[in-house]
């Protein structure tokens, strides 16, 4: 009787693998990490997140650990040659996203900001780089998207308090981002700070629907938010003991204003209730910024 040939190790069956190149704070990772979920929950693949692009004394570092996600963490210190092709991108202009030495499958590069409907071609090993922010990256995956990033794992004893005064039908998140957007003339000439007559305006849109609507402002600027608070009736501030406390919080109110923001947009689309008025800006980025934001926001958000 023949005996079965015996398979290398190396030859064994192997699980697909999709990783997600991470960049950036908790709101854009919040969408890489969906789009490689929604990725890998397709091709019924492991997922990997890659560090590489964070620096050690960088501003933004892995931030979606609260969330238990399965994935894998790693981290490959940059080359020197790697190092200098960053550079060398960076100076002419383009993204600095590259391909690490050592993954071996297909690199894609999101092309640019709106969908890119050759994201649901993509098969086998692959590791994904850009923002993906737009809905469409995860459609058909909103139920597992919600339950993996639900907000809930990032509050703390104290949110869960605080959200008790944001239940009923008045409750109003108004968010404003000032602090990074405002102080760091690079950030400021690529998104942009929001003016108050866009919150005039959506406060006003919904005060014409819910009259005895309670607002709560949010910041990452406590000035910013006490002068919103004054500015508009029946509001005040509001602020958790983290930035996840607020994400959180936000997301526990009926109804949304949100800023040009993908923090911001999470706290809306996260709270998964019908019926919620929910504002976004038009103007997502600073004004000249070529960026095309149609597949940003899911339909039923009224854009101002």
């Amino acid at each position: 009787m023949a005996t079965q040939p015996r398979i290398p190790p190396d030859q064994t069956e192997r699980k697909t693998q999709v990783a997600v190149q991470l960049h950036g704070g908790l709101g854009n990772q919040m969408f890489q990490a969906a789009a490689g979920l929604a990725l890998a929950e397709r091709l019924g693949a492991s997922l990997l997140f890659d560090t590489s692009r964070f620096r050690d004394k960088g501003l933004r570092a892995y931030a979606l650990s609260a969330f238990a996600l399965s994935a894998k963490v790693l981290h490959e210190t940059p080359t020197p040659l790697a190092a200098l092709r960053r550079a060398i991108l960076k100076g002419m202009g383009r993204k600095s996203a590259t391909q690490p030495n050592y993954w071996r499958g297909r690199f894609y590069r999101e092309p640019h900001f709106h969908f890119d409907p050759g994201f649901t071609h993509l098969a086998g090993d692959t590791m994904i780089a850009g923002y993906f922010q737009s809905p469409h990256y995860f459609a058909g995956y909103e139920s597992h998207i919600a339950l993996v990033l639900a907000p809930e794992k990032l509050m703390s004893n104290a949110a869960l308090h605080l959200a008790e005064i944001l239940n009923g039908e008045a409750s109003v998140a108004i968010h404003l981002r000032r602090g990074d957007f405002a102080a760091d003339p690079k950030a400021a000439a690529v998104h942009g700070v929001l003016d108050w007559s866009y919150y005039d305006r959506a406060v006003a849109h919904i005060r014409a629907q819910q009259p005895e609507a309670r607002f709560f402002v949010f910041s990452d600027n406590p000035e910013a938010a006490a002068e919103g608070a004054a500015r508009w009736p029946n509001a005040e501030p509001m602020a958790g003991t983290s930035a996840g406390d607020d994400l959180f919080l936000m997301s526990r109110a009926r109804h949304h204003i949100i800023a040009n923001s993908s923090f911001s947009w999470w706290s809306c689309w996260l709270d998964r209730r019908e019926g919620g008025i929910r504002i976004a800006p038009e103007q997502w980025f600073a004004a000249g910024n070529p960026q095309e934001t149609r597949d940003l926001c899911p339909p039923e958000w009224l854009r101002l």
